[in-house]
This record gives C-alpha cells, structure tokens and sequence, in this order.
C-alpha cells in the first residue's frame, strides 16, 4: 500500500466521459510548441527532436496537441536530410535564424498547414493529422488560420480484422483436446 500524502477528492474533478479523438481536421492552423525535448532514435544511431505543438487558432480547436518529430541526426542521409529541412523550417517560422537549447523554441506562436498524412505501411496505424507546410512571416504571406471546407473521406471502416472472441477460443481448443500454454503462466 502507498499513501497519497493527502486525500483526493474526485468530486473536485472533471469525469465528463468524451467521445473518441478524431484527427484534426485539414486547415491552416496557428501553434505553439509546449514541450520539445532531444531523444535518441528507436536504433540508437541517431538523435531526433520531439515536440508537443499546442493549437492557438482556429478557436474551436484551441488546446488540441499535435506531435511531430524531427531527425536531427540519422544514419539514413535522406532521413536526416528531411528533418533538417523540417527543423529548419520551424525555426524559420519562429522567426529564429539558430537554435541551441530547445527553451528556445518554446510558447511562440507559428502557422502551419495540416493536413491528414498517410496510414502506417503494416496497416497497424491510421492516418493522422500532421504538419504538411510552414508559413514565414518574412514572406509576408501568413494566412489567416481556418479549416478548409473540403475535408478527405472518412473511411467507413478502418479494414482492420475484428478482435477475436476470446470466450470461445478456449471451448473450441477444449474440444480439439488441448489447451495453449500461455507464456506468461
């Protein structure tokens, strides 16, 4: 057992139940980075910038979070390559020319175009929205942000397989003779 320290009242806190997420919808958004922090990639032979972008505008859509990530660093040329050009990109809506700590990055206001990118190639994710073009202010071109009026089709479904049921999985090996020994017990 492990003490709070103090007691919680969960009649203090919001418990309102909200319906699944959905992605953002495709538009020119406003957005600030909250939280930016430099990690190594999943291979450990690169290093990548991880940032939590937080929308300012359009209104309806304010507080909604949006990850991207960048390679910094990458034994993929190509892969680095993009990143960079990314990286670069943000900062130069940030109206920043060099960056040395992620701090600086940090609660600035920039607009970006989002549109819904493409599904995983193993099928295991969906689309999701991300950052498909940054806007410069030295450009002079900043448009107003909004939601386009014409959005991509929903699909249907999402053509993944149905989970299985796992109540009659086991009477059917029950009556095939064995059971399967799972590996945790």
């Amino acid at each position: 057992m492990a003490r709070l320290g103090q007691r919680f009242d969960a009649t203090q806190h919001d418990t309102e139940q909200r319906p699944d997420y959905e992605e953002l919808p495709n538009g020119i958004y406003r957005l600030e980075v909250t939280e930016a922090d430099v990690a190594p990639t999943k291979a450990g032979n690169g290093t990548i910038l991880k940032t939590v972008n937080k929308v300012l505008e359009p209104e309806e859509y304010e507080g909604r979070l949006i990850f991207n990530n960048y390679n910094l660093e990458n034994a993929n040329p190509t892969a680095q390559e993009i990143g960079q050009r990314q990286f670069a990109s943000l900062c130069r809506a940030l109206e920043l020319d060099g960056v040395e700590d992620t701090d600086e990055l940090l609660f600035k206001g920039f607009t970006v175009k989002i549109g819904l990118g493409k599904p995983s190639k193993d099928g295991q994710y969906p689309a999701r929205a991300e950052i498909k073009a940054y806007y410069f202010p030295d450009q002079g071109n900043v448009p107003v942000p909004a939601i386009d009026a014409n959005q991509p089709a929903r699909p249907a479904n999402d053509n993944q397989r149905a989970a299985a049921n796992d109540n009659a999985r086991p009477a059917a090996q029950a009556q095939a003779g064995g059971t399967k020994k799972r590996p945790w017990g």
